[in-house]
């Protein structure tokens, strides 16, 4: 019998079979949609997993209790917020409770008094409030800055020893509530002036994936204590007489939306959906609209010689009125500390608490203002359409700023991010070939590691999916997400790891918040990733109705690229072959804009790297039903496919053995590799030599090294052979063909 620590979250409806009663079909549709659209989402994004459903109930188990209390508020909150449009009729009020304890683990199930407890808790909670246990008091009362109430040991259906519970204080009695407990010590926690720290709670999500309808601005404070603020930082304004400093004004704006996203209690959308308005005259009811936020962010900053001027102001997107505005001077060298007093500021007008504690320095940042400038402008740079010429000049900053600051993790991760990015033109330019950018794409990030970033997470995560480590990918980009809530693409990377990790529920709630911080970008590859997500659980119609959706004319290629490979085999599952050849059309088409091979079951094995069999058999299978051959037309040549292993044979063959022989395309070099039991690979190719992980997928050997694409293949006993030449089997990859015999 299993047994684990955990922290179990129980929530139940307030007057269900009342609500029932009077309105059957519009009471279950609201409790389905708030399910669906707030607790599934909302609970994955806390990396807890609901394990039991009970028609108006639940049961959800968190690895963390601090997971689990800010799960249960932003719950709370999330759930005012959907009230605040409903008669008081139709709302739905939940009672939450939460407890740690012991668990016994019963495959997806969970028992025992750690679940009981906390459905007795559950009981005791006002509606719309949440009661946990002491031991849950006791293990985050220096970790969140919510208020405790104590309601002392309460006696409980079926458990023995009384249970000594406390109230989570929601609204404005926070500030003034202390700890009645037997210790002296108060619930609460000071505010702290500008102290950050990260904020792992994410967004709750009553939002549609991509096209959600404009949100009404968020009732008044004094209607809704309960209500989150949410807020966008829009561009500040340059009026330095230097028009070159818009450099300056840019990435101010972009480094406090970081900063801001960071503090707890207060939802920040993306900095490129406020770069959306930059330039305009729009109306800030109409932004506060489009992206769903009460509060916005305006300023200006100006710096002449080594003297600063910042002016902020916050405006109420519900009222288009002012409710702070404040002006900061000082010098350049203090522009970190004037960073601190605009974040300060801003949450003090808007009434949040700072954690106190040790002060943590910015992810991966730098206290020298000079590298802090010249890395400034590489990003103006990077960050638009940019020639190659101008590419080449982001990266003499980048170079620059770490020349400056040897420490600055996120210039060194940026860095590798244009090694990465390098095309053969851009990589001309910098004076490199394409194999020498990205030979220091690996080195660069070596030294990023040191004091890591969001670029420097994604990119090392981008890196381990591809190299068939979604476990570890997933782990990597909670950090980085972490790091920096409003930047979407910590959560898009985060749903192609989940994706390919085989956990696409998961995976589509990171969709729907990456939709929330930016609502207009990335729209063709968050589709991509939902159709991806809804195949991987076997909805064909869904994937192909979000597919279909995409716009395909659109000039970036990889999100067509990855997402008509899953069109082609949901139509072929689907029965539906003329939807299917046509879909396989586009995709050729794509392939030629590629300069690539015709379609064959070798490209999605190198690219689509799932780390479950099944799921590569499912999209094999599509495409087989499509017509999509198992090898490109070249490979087949000479060869008879009664001579083909089957992955049972490759096993028997290779793994635990040692062979040796020669590429033979595209170059003729000496091979030798061993292939241990447990699949590690050690290779040497030419004077190169590498080690990695080899594993049988169907019936393809499939090969993955640090910093290259996987690459998969079949193997043939070759007819051809010669006694002595080492060339009995030959394999036959996307780009490669090797011959090989066993020698040990």
């Amino acid at each position: 019998m299993d047994r684990k620590l955990s922290a179990i979250l129980a929530a139940d409806v307030v007057g269900y079979s009342a609500q029932m009663e009077r309105d059957e079909a519009g009471t279950f549709e609201r409790l389905r949609a708030g399910r669906r659209e707030l607790f599934e989402p909302e609970i994955a994004r806390h990396h807890g997993h609901i394990f039991k459903l009970m028609g108006d109930g639940m049961l959800a188990e968190f690895g963390s209790v601090v997971d689990g209390v800010e799960c249960a508020v932003s719950l709370q909150r999330g759930l005012s917020e959907r009230n605040a449009s409903l008669s008081e009729a139709e709302q739905i009020l939940v009672r939450i409770g939460i407890n740690l304890g012991e668990v016994i683990v019963d495959g997806d199930d969970r028992y025992g008094d750690g679940v009981n407890i906390a459905a007795r808790l559950q009981q005791l909670a006002e509606p719309g409030g949440i009661c946990v246990s002491g031991k849950v008091a006791k293990e985050v009362e220096r970790k969140l800055a919510f208020a405790f109430e104590p309601m002392g040991e309460q006696r409980v259906k079926n458990i023995a020893e009384p249970v000594q519970a406390y109230r989570v204080v929601l609204d404005s009695r926070a500030e003034r509530l202390t700890s009645k407990a037997r210790q002296p010590r108060a619930w609460r926690f000071p505010v702290a002036a500008a102290v950050l720290v990260l904020a792992l709670g994410l967004v709750a999500a009553w939002w549609q994936p991509w096209e959600r309808p404009a949100q009404p601005a968020a009732p008044a404070a004094s209607e809704a204590v309960d209500v989150r603020p949410s807020l966008v930082v829009l561009p500040f304004d340059n009026l330095s007489d230097d028009a070159e400093q818009e450099y300056l004004a840019n990435g101010f704006t972009e480094d406090l939306t970081t900063e801001l996203a960071r503090v707890p209690g207060l939802f920040v959308v993306s900095r490129n959906a406020a770069f959306a308005y930059k330039d305009k005259a729009t109306k800030p009811e109409e932004i506060a609209k489009a992206l769903g936020v009460r509060y916005l962010l305006e300023g200006s900053i100006r710096r002449v010689g080594d003297d600063m001027r910042i002016n902020a102001q916050l405006i109420d997107g519900s009222t288009s009125g002012h409710l702070w505005a404040e002006r900061f001077d000082g010098q350049w060298t203090d522009v970190f500390a004037l960073q601190d007093k605009v974040v300060g500021s801003i949450a003090g007008a808007l009434k949040l608490r700072l954690f106190s504690g040790e002060v943590p320095a910015r992810a991966g940042g730098t206290s020298n203002p000079e590298a802090y400038d010249a890395y400034l402008k590489a990003l103006d740079i990077y960050n638009r359409e940019n020639t190659p010429d101008e590419f080449a000049q982001a990266v003499e900053h980048l170079k620059r700023a770490v020349k400056i600051d040897p420490d600055f993790g996120a210039a060194h991760a940026q860095l590798a991010w244009a090694y990465w990015d390098a095309d053969t033109t851009r990589a001309v330019v910098m004076g490199l070939s394409i194999d020498e950018a990205y030979s220091k794409v690996h080195e660069t990030l070596d030294t990023a590691s040191r004091h890591p970033s969001t670029g420097y997470y994604q990119l090392v995560a981008e890196l381990m999916v591809r190299e068939h480590n979604s476990d570890e990918a997933v782990t990597v980009l909670l950090k980085s997400v972490a790091l920096d809530p409003s930047d979407p693409w910590n959560y898009l990377t985060l749903a192609n790891a989940l994706n390919f990790n085989g956990r696409p529920k998961e995976a589509l709630s990171y969709l729907d918040a990456a939709a929330r911080v930016d609502p207009h970008s990335w729209v063709n590859y968050r589709r991509y990733q939902a159709g991806l997500a809804e195949f991987g659980q076997e909805k064909f119609d869904d994937a192909v109705r979000t597919i279909e959706s995409m716009d395909f004319e659109s000039p970036e290629p990889w999100a067509k690229f990855y997402a008509l490979q899953i069109l082609v085999s949901a139509y072929a599952h689907l029965g539906r072959t003329e939807q299917a050849a046509s879909a396989l059309e586009k995709f050729k088409k794509v392939l030629a804009q590629r300069q690539d091979q015709e379609p064959n079951q070798l490209i999605p094995q190198d690219f689509m790297v799932f780390k479950n069999t099944a799921d590569t058999e499912r999209l094999l299978a599509g495409l087989t039903k499509a017509g999509v051959p198992d090898l490109p037309a070249f490979a087949n040549a000479g060869m008879n496919p009664k001579d083909r292993l089957t992955g049972e044979e490759i096993r028997s063959l290779l793994f635990g053995h040692e062979t040796r022989g020669k590429m033979v395309f595209p170059k003729f070099l000496p091979m030798q590799r061993t292939i241990s039991a447990d699949g590690t690979l050690d290779q040497t190719l030419g004077s190169e030599k590498h080690s990695g992980t080899a594993w049988v997928q169907g019936s393809f050997l499939c090969k993955s090294f640090p910093g290259e694409l996987t690459s998969c293949g079949a193997i043939f006993r070759n007819p051809m052979r010669t006694p002595g030449q080492h060339d009995e089997y030959k394999a036959v990859h996307r780009w490669t063909q090797y011959e090989f015999s066993v020698v040990k």
